[in-house]
């Protein structure tokens, strides 16, 4: 004797509602990420002017020699309008770029979960900027320090907390 499944139409209507709103939001993502990124930007210029003492175009000359090569790092004490542009455009289209990233990870999570999944994820960028991408741009070693892995912890836990009030979770 074979039994039937039977699934009410009721059921599978509100399946359906429940996967069309479990699909990422580009721009609330994208908005999440800007407020995140411009935070991280400032807490690493704050750390690295007061903390270590350092030009606060370091940071991004160091970011714009990923696009225009070594020689954009020197002197990293001098502003250069064209290096200081190119460092906040990659800086920005790289935040924007794992906050949609994050976006996906965090669509299918309940609201609960996005302040540890946004730390974990944080810790995730460390590991992957400083210790995987180092070996592309060698440069970036020298932040492999506790402040900058809290600085992407924050990062990450603002992500995902504005990714979610951006939302309207």
């Amino acid at each position: 004797m074979q039994q039937q499944l039977s699934i009410p139409f009721r059921t599978l209507g509100a399946a359906a509602r429940t996967f069309a709103r479990a699909r990422p939001s580009a721009a609330s993502a994208l908005q999440a990420a800007l407020f995140a990124g411009t935070v991280l930007l400032l807490v690493l210029e704050i750390i690295a002017v007061v903390a270590y003492d350092e030009s606060p175009w370091k940071l991004l000359r160091m970011i714009a020699a990923m696009a225009r090569g070594p020689q954009a790092l020197e002197p990293d004490d001098e502003f250069d309008f064209a290096i200081v542009a190119t460092g906040l455009t990659l800086f920005y289209s790289i935040s924007m770029l794992y906050g949609l990233a994050a976006a996906c990870v965090l669509t299918d999570s309940p609201r609960r979960h996005a302040t540890i999944l946004g730390i974990a994820f944080g810790f995730a960028l460390y590991s992957a900027n400083f210790h995987g991408f180092t070996a592309l741009f060698p440069w970036f070693a020298a932040y492999r320090t506790i402040d900058t892995l809290v600085a992407l912890a924050l990062y990450g836990l603002l992500l995902a907390r504005a990714y979610c009030a951006f939302r309207g979770d």
